[in-house]
């Protein structure tokens, strides 16, 4: 077997951020799918060091359908300067599948395909397989929103054993109201290795399937994947709970011509990753007339070291702090209970302007968070909703110069949790959930 090594064809500078992000080996699967315009689509990468110091990683690709711990752990070294980002845009030779495996502290790694169809440019985040994310061994999990629909049809699902064990494993399709549709497939899955089916296991065949039941005796993961034949846009259904005979998202904004997506569940806050972000392409440095952000967040417990203290829900940003805030929105606990947003792009240092409401957020509860800001109105709109229905809105004034929001070519940040020990009264948010990150942008 021929080791393949991540090899950076340019780096760009995001500055501003510091602490630990990434601590042991995550894995991305490299895929090479054929987009809807026929053109082969690859993975692509950012490696992310927002520390002050140059950071050495180690990385190694390990194919589809052979045991990975033949090569696990063996990559070659390589470092990521000081606040700077090493990108690939090809993860492995056209045409292979597998896992990248990638060993290194405190460094941010991002994963999407990118598509197109006449104006409109979409940004699909691969999900990267961590301790965090993975699925222990003998559990149950759903890939939900499998239906057909219009010109979307999925094409693929994978099986992905993180274990250096071979893997078992079961896959059952669900009708709407649960039921299984026949006996479902049993999969052996190799160790440290991911095993793609471009049928779906015959998927295609089963139009009553709205998800896949999947169980394996080893850690793993699991995703399917579908195209929009209209659009073009790529989508994943990912890991969850409960079945649920849903769609996925599609659409999109009029106007809205750059879209980024992170489906399904991306953070869960803990003590040793209390804080994810997650970076937003863009194809070059570009003006935007509105820019808007949604996602899910499940409220877990509040932080012991400051229950009124703020919990991050998001911090979205072009790169730096100063100047440069699109919304920075929070939770505040118990003797506070608020729901608040500032922004501060183009202004001053210390400037910003806000908005807040009182909220007492409920623990277990999945909230989404919607946040537009519009350079032509001026305006910052945010609201709160769970179970479809709007809880709080928030209107207030925006900050920037002229009618357009600059984002420059290495694109955004979005940053959800706060590390342990920042100052307070801001605190990690440890054990809340955050799920489905959406961005559309409307350029000039």
């Amino acid at each position: 077997m021929k080791k393949k090594t991540l090899a950076c064809s340019l780096s760009i500078i995001a500055l501003g951020l510091s602490a630990p992000l990434m601590a042991g080996p995550v894995y991305v699967p490299v895929l090479d799918i054929q987009g809807a315009n026929g053109k082969s689509v690859a993975t692509q990468l950012w490696i992310s060091n927002f520390e002050g110091v140059e950071r050495p990683y180690s990385s190694v690709f390990l194919k589809s359908e052979t045991d990975g711990t033949e090569l696990s752990g063996r990559g070659t070294q390589a470092r990521v300067p000081a606040n700077k980002a090493a990108y690939l845009q090809r993860a492995a030779l056209e045409g292979e599948t597998g896992l990248l495996e990638i060993d290194g502290d405190e460094l941010a790694i991002n994963a999407w395909f990118k598509t197109s169809r006449g104006q409109r440019t979409f940004y699909t985040g691969v999900p990267v397989i961590s301790d965090a994310t993975r699925l222990a061994a003998g559990g149950v999990t759903y890939l939900n929103g499998l239906a057909r629909e219009g010109k979307r049809a999925v094409s693929s699902l994978a099986l992905v054993n993180v274990a250096r064990e071979a893997a078992s494993c079961q896959v059952d399709f669900l009708r709407a109201d649960g039921s299984a549709i026949g006996a479902g497939v049993a999969v052996d899955v190799a160790a440290l290795s991911m095993r793609p089916f471009a049928d779906a296991l015959g998927l295609g065949s089963e139009p009553e399937a709205k998800s896949a039941r999947v169980s394996c005796n080893q850690a793993f993961y699991a995703y399917a994947l579908a195209v929009d034949g209209a659009t073009s846009e790529i989508s994943f259904a990912t890991p969850e709970q409960e079945f649920a005979a849903k769609a996925l998202r599609t659409g999109v904004k009029d106007g809205a011509a750059i879209v980024y997506t992170q489906t399904g569940l991306f953070h869960i806050a803990t003590k040793e990753a209390p804080k994810k972000i997650l970076r937003v392409p863009v194809p070059r440095q570009m003006g935007m007339d509105v820019i808007s952000a949604d996602f899910d967040v499940v409220a877990g417990p509040w932080n012991p070291r400051l229950k009124k203290g703020a919990h991050n829900l998001i911090f979205f940003h072009r790169g730096r702090f100063r100047s440069n805030t699109i919304a920075n929105i929070n939770a505040n606990g118990p003797n506070n209970n608020v729901f608040k947003i500032n922004q501060n792009i183009d202004l001053p240092a210390r400037s910003n302007t806000k908005a807040a409401v009182g909220y007492a957020f409920m623990q277990g509860k999945t909230y989404h968070v919607h946040v537009e800001y519009n350079a032509l109105s001026k305006r910052v709109v945010t609201t709160l909703s769970a179970d479809g229905q709007l809880i709080k809105r928030l209107d207030f004034g925006a900050s920037v110069r002229g009618n357009s929001i600059a984002v420059p070519a290495s694109g955004l940040v979005a940053e959800f949790g706060n590390y342990n020990n920042q100052e307070l009264p801001e605190v990690s948010s440890l054990g809340w959930k955050f799920m489905n990150f959406r961005v559309e942008m409307a350029p000039n």
